[in-house]
């Protein structure tokens, strides 16, 4: 039988935070959606744990040499976007919303 283990503290705050994301209005048009704003946000969030100079290169590298990077494991993030991405994806919502949304 197999025991089931509680989220923990982490995995609360981050499931908190991305039912706080959907809420985020998408303001892109077209087909220029590849990367949700849910992804984008939460990678955004994941820079601050990995201190590297490319989120994206790191997470690569993590994936490539242990078969899932943190940004999937951790998140839950299922396209990670570049860090040029994320920056572009930032400025079509204000910090202020997602505080809001918080």
């Amino acid at each position: 039988m197999k025991l089931h283990k509680p989220p923990g503290l982490f995995d609360t705050i981050v499931s908190y935070f991305r039912s706080c994301l959907k809420s985020l209005t998408d303001k892109r048009k077209g087909k220029n959606k590849r990367y949700t704003m849910e992804d984008a946000a939460l990678s955004a969030f994941g820079v601050f744990f990995t201190q590297t100079p490319s989120f994206l290169a790191y997470q690569r590298q993590m994936e490539k040499s242990k078969g899932l990077s943190n940004a999937q494991s951790l998140f839950g993030v299922h396209q990670i976007p570049s860090d040029n991405q994320i920056r572009a994806l930032q400025g079509l919502c204000p910090a202020g919303r997602v505080v809001a949304s918080i």
